[in-house]
């Protein structure tokens, strides 16, 4: 188990990597609850693991390989759900997300800024449709649109977002 002084080795090294280690686990999942689940059992694999991590070394590889550990005892003890993806699969996801993790890093902090600075009516309709279980059709009824506005509007959000997001890439700014 930890002694004191690793605590707070083992936090400031948590909060640095926490939002990075959890998109991993949701890649892998492209479950937000499972991911969520995993996300938990992983800190505490970490924490409880933490006196065996050699510091100095790369913590996020580290917690990356227990996450892709965590995702595939998670699959296999859900074997009741169709296999969707085989662990070659999760081993191709697991390597290009690692040899790119910068610059996914670089572009999920670019799109959060793009977002910020979208009207906020823009706003609001992408968190209703990017809520759990949301789709086009209950995102028109709580608005009052028809499902092809919806959709239309949608498409002209996510294309600014995407320009946004690859001048913020080229150093060009935002929006």
């Amino acid at each position: 188990m930890i002694e004191p002084p690793e605590r707070s080795e083992f936090v400031r090294l948590w909060v640095q990597y926490g939002q990075r280690i959890y998109a991993h686990v949701l890649t892998l999942t492209s479950n937000d609850a499972d991911a969520d689940e995993i996300y938990q059992d992983v800190g505490m694999m970490l924490w409880e693991k933490f006196d065996q991590f050699t510091p100095g070394t790369n913590f996020l590889a580290w917690a990356r390989q227990v996450a892709l550990n965590k995702v595939r005892n998670f699959r296999r003890l859900k074997h009741r759900q169709a296999v969707l993806y085989s662990p070659e699969f999760f081993d191709a996801v697991d390597r290009v997300t690692a040899n790119n993790a910068e610059a996914l890093e670089a572009q999920r902090k670019a799109l959060a800024n793009c977002l910020g600075k979208l009207p906020e009516r823009h706003q609001d309709l992408i968190r209703r449709r990017y809520q759990p279980g949301a789709t086009p059709d209950t995102v028109a009824s709580q608005t009052g649109r028809n499902v092809k506005a919806i959709y239309e509007a949608l498409r002209r959000i996510h294309q600014v977002l995407f320009d946004c997001v690859r001048r913020a890439s080229l150093g060009e700014g935002t929006l």
